[in-house]
């Protein structure tokens, strides 16, 4: 019954809206996901919030990168607003893999978002998928990693241009079709193709942080056999407002349910430092890649004594 109203109101939408030159929308729910795609950036450094009604600006800066975070009067949009990137660039990636037409306007029901998402279906969720877009357009990125072929320092733009309800059915929880249109950088970000696939079990990860943990350990672990970061630079790449000592806290009460879709974790005492495990990784492929991470130390230790025999002679002329 449901696929017949989607399929109607695709139709008239369609009617309403014809092609001219170029593609001017894109109907997300016409495409059948075979995966789920995050973009890469956004992954390693935090653009959202752990938390609703977080009204601060947020300066954040590793090595060369910088991001600053602007929120609006009624908070930074969070982790969970972020499934609407999610499911936006899944959609479009899935249509650029069968060769169709895209646009960074995308046309939804909210029923395809919420299903799609792992989400309740009821009027509560309506309302608050209303406040994400609400948040995701006034929340403003400033940052100097650019996805443009233009050469520029730096380049600001909103979590989404705009967003509207279309064909709004008053009293009734089936609301419509929404319509999106994504920014510019994050267009661009698809097709250089600064995306990765993530678990469909995203989704289910109840806690903002550990959404941020295993965006994280994706984005650096990968496919590979391990990956080891400390416990300091984990609480910054997270975006995380809560102390240091509670983090820490949180981290150990993860690694004990090992829960994360993926990954196994390993919290290492001395070093106060996380190791994330594939847990995907055959027998065979796991000794293939401690040989290779071996060889990386070997070859990490070589060059320190290179450089420190090359500041050796230097000193000495």
């Amino acid at each position: 019954m449901v696929n017949h109203t989607i399929n109607q109101r695709v139709s008239n939408l369609r009617t309403l809206r014809p092609r001219k030159h170029e593609l001017e929308f894109f109907i997300a729910d016409e495409v059948e996901l075979s995966s789920f795609r995050d973009e890469m950036a956004s992954m390693e450094h935090p653009f959202f919030a752990m938390k609703g009604g977080d009204t601060k600006t947020r300066k954040y800066k590793n090595g060369n990168i910088t991001v600053t975070v602007e929120p609006t009067s009624s908070g930074m949009a969070t982790i969970f607003d972020k499934d609407v990137w999610i499911y936006s660039i899944s959609k479009l990636q899935e249509a650029m893999n069968n060769n169709e037409e895209i646009s960074r306007t995308i046309c939804f029901t909210p029923y395809d978002f919420l299903v799609t998402t792992n989400r309740e279906i009821g009027g509560r969720t309506y309302n608050e998928l209303e406040k994400s877009l609400k948040r995701l357009s006034g929340t403003r990125i400033t940052t100097n990693i650019v996805y443009s072929d233009e050469k520029q320092e730096s380049i600001g733009f909103g979590l989404i241009d705009s967003w509207r309800i279309l064909d709004e059915k008053k009293g009734k929880l089936d609301i419509g079709m929404i319509e999106v249109t994504l920014p510019d950088w994050l267009y661009q970000a698809l097709h250089k193709k600064k995306m990765l696939k993530i678990s469909p079990d995203y989704f289910r990860i109840r806690k903002a942080t550990d959404r941020r943990i295993y965006e994280i350990a994706r984005k650096h672990c990968g496919h590979q056999g391990e990956f080891n970061i400390s416990v300091e630079k984990l609480h910054l790449k997270t975006g995380s407002t809560a102390l240091l000592k509670m983090f820490r806290h949180n981290i150990k009460q993860l690694v004990k349910s090992n829960d994360l879709p993926d990954y196994e974790m390993r919290y290492d005492v001395e070093r106060d430092s996380v190791v994330f495990y594939n847990k995907n990784l055959t027998s065979e492929k796991k000794e293939t890649e401690k040989q290779r991470e071996k060889g990386k130390r070997e070859l990490y230790k070589f060059k320190n004594l290179l450089d420190e025999k090359l500041a050796a002679k230097r000193g000495g002329k």
